[in-house]
């Protein structure tokens, strides 16, 4: 039975791992861009849609203090921003310096908005948080993402 933490850790794993792929290309490997950006980008959606309506209310909720709050905040503009390169590179020509450039850019993005959830949401989101409810919304990320 999946914990939402181990649930999102691992989606933040594949999503590096696929942009790494796509920097690891030649620029006529257009192809094979195309269909890893658009992997990353579904995954992403997923992802922040779920965290923005089911996990972040529910830390929120648990934690009830300014600093979630604040965490809360600071990752939804993170995911707004995240969203926004998205939609950029999305109409980009995947063989260009600037689609390679951009990816850099989310991927640096991203990893500090991973590391912010992974080393300091998280642990504070399993102390306020019971196990059932992290089980529980392990069980709803998995039919969510069924779903999707």
């Amino acid at each position: 039975m999946p914990v939402i933490y181990d649930m999102l850790h691992q989606d933040h794993e594949k999503v590096k791992h696929a942009l790494t792929q796509i920097l690891d290309t030649t620029d006529g490997a257009e192809k094979t861009r195309e269909k890893l950006f658009s992997q990353v980008k579904h995954d992403l959606e997923l992802h922040t849609k779920f965290e923005e309506e089911v996990f972040y209310p529910n830390f929120r909720e648990a934690k009830h203090d300014q600093e979630a709050k604040e965490e809360v905040k600071d990752a939804l503009n993170e995911h707004d921003e995240a969203k926004s390169m998205l939609s950029e590179m999305e109409k980009m020509d995947k063989t260009s310096d600037d689609f390679v450039e951009k990816v850099q850019k989310l991927k640096s993005a991203l990893e500090h908005h991973i590391s912010d959830e992974e080393d300091e949401m998280f642990p504070q989101a399993r102390k306020t948080m019971s196990d059932e409810d992290a089980q529980a919304m392990g069980d709803r990320y998995q039919q969510f993402k069924q779903q999707h």
